[in-house]
Order: C-alpha cells, then structure tokens, then sequence
C-alpha cells in the first residue's frame, strides 16, 4: 500500500475539521472562486476534491469533483457532482471545463513526471482562457528552514483535541520533504503516519506550467491575497490556459516510445 492510501484516511478526515476549519476552508474558497471567475454557466474542476472541503462552500453546480477516494467522495457528493477517477488521468472530454483548483500540495504527492503528467491532463481539459490554481508547499521557506536547522527538525501541529509531533526530512537534491507524525487525539496516540511530498518553487511551477501552454498571472503566499514572499507559508499560482502542450513536449514523449 502507498503512503497516499494509508495517509488518507478517516483520522486524516476528522483532523482537517479542525485543522482547516469552517472558517479558513470558506476563505480559501471564497479566493478560490474569484480567482478563477467562477460565475453562473461556469463549471470549474476539483481536482483531488476529497471528501469536498471546498465544494461545500462553491455556487451550487459550478464544480465537478474528482477523487480515487471513494470513501471521501461519500462525503463529497453532497455538495455537487463527483467523479472517483486517478488525478494522473482524470476521465473527461477535451476543454470540458473553464478551470480548475488543485489544492493543499496534491501536486508534489506523485513525483515531478507524474506531476508534469497531471498539469498535462489538465490543460487538455480547460478551455483556452480559462485558469488553473495551483497551491503547494513554499520551497523556498522550507529550504531557509533546511538552512538554518539542517536536514531534519521537529515541531508540534495543534488542531482542536489533535496533538501531532512531526519529524521533518528534507533532501536538497531532489527536493524533497519526508514527514513522519505521530499522532494524538486527546492524549491517546492513534499512530504514525508518513507524508511525502516533492516541493517546487515559483520559478519551477512557471517552467512546467509553460511547457504544458499556460501562462503564470499571479502568485500569492496566502489565501487573503497576501502577495508571494520567500517566507511564505503557502505558493499559489494562477495561471491562464493559453495553448496546447508545446512542441518540446511533445517531441520528448516521441522519442520516449
């Protein structure tokens, strides 16, 4: 079993209710929403929607949801309609959508070629004009705390009655961040769980982004619309669906076969 199955799972379900609350999940849809111009007759995807977080405080019939998730697509159905499909190849019809939202470092969850893969995906989907929200993890804060701190540290997260211990890994060479936490919910431990997750930075995201026909409008640190500064907690990325995949790309998946 991966570490994505055994990661998401009802704990992690019932963490998020106090991690994100009500509150913090309403203002990032609320961002999300006008950053994409979700609007009447506009239908935009979720991609890796979960148990629908932030399709409970969408416009009712402006978001499809997608997620391999069954379980949380229970959950999720109640604010729209899902479809349970693999984010590396969603099942829907070219430019059937004007946007899209991938959030909370689902891109990063699967490698740099199957990320590139889902940014591909996703350009076949949404209309050109349209736009894609990218949030991850920001690199650069994660490597000044590398810096400082060197290639492991700890720190607590604090959530309602959940206590997590976190113990942090990070290799420079291939970008990436291991996280082993060890979890407590009102002082009993529930057990251990592994993150893993490959970062990317501004510079990085618009380079891929490119390559598969987007251009980059803006990046925000967070979802008050806090312009992107390297101390950010969060990179989020707009970017506007201009053309298909470029010809370098393409040449390169020729040649691969």
């Amino acid at each position: 079993m991966s570490w994505i199955a055994e990661f998401f799972d009802d704990v992690y379900l019932d963490f998020m209710q106090y991690y994100r609350g009500e509150e913090a999940t309403r203002q990032e849809a609320l961002f999300i929403q006008k950053a994409l111009g979700i609007s009447p007759g506009k239908r935009v995807l979720d991609v890796a929607c979960g148990h629908g977080r932030h399709m409970a405080h969408m416009p009712r019939d402006s978001v499809v949801g997608v997620d391999i998730n069954v379980k949380y697509l229970k959950y999720a159905k109640r604010f729209g309609d899902v479809v349970a499909g693999d984010v590396r190849n969603p099942p829907f019809r070219r430019g059937a959508f004007h946007g899209a939202y991938i959030m909370h470092s689902t891109l990063g969850m699967f490698g740099p070629e199957a990320d590139l893969e889902i940014l591909t995906w996703l350009s076949g989907i949404i209309k050109p004009g349209g736009r894609l929200l990218v949030d991850v993890a920001n690199k650069a804060k994660i490597e000044d705390i590398y810096a400082a701190l060197g290639e492991t540290w700890n720190f607590w997260i604090s959530a309602g009655p959940y206590r997590v211990l976190s113990t942090a890994h990070y290799n420079p060479l291939h970008s990436k961040i291991r996280e082993v936490r060890q979890i407590y919910k009102a002082g009993k431990y529930l057990g251990e769980r592994v993150l893993e997750l490959t970062l990317y930075g501004l510079g990085e995201l618009r380079i891929m982004l490119s390559t598969v026909g987007f251009v980059v409008e803006a990046a925000y640190g967070d979802f008050n619309g806090e312009e992107y500064r390297r101390g950010s907690d969060r990179l989020i990325v707009v970017a506007m669906k201009t053309s298909g995949v470029s010809k370098a790309l393409e040449e390169a998946v020729k040649w691969t076969k």
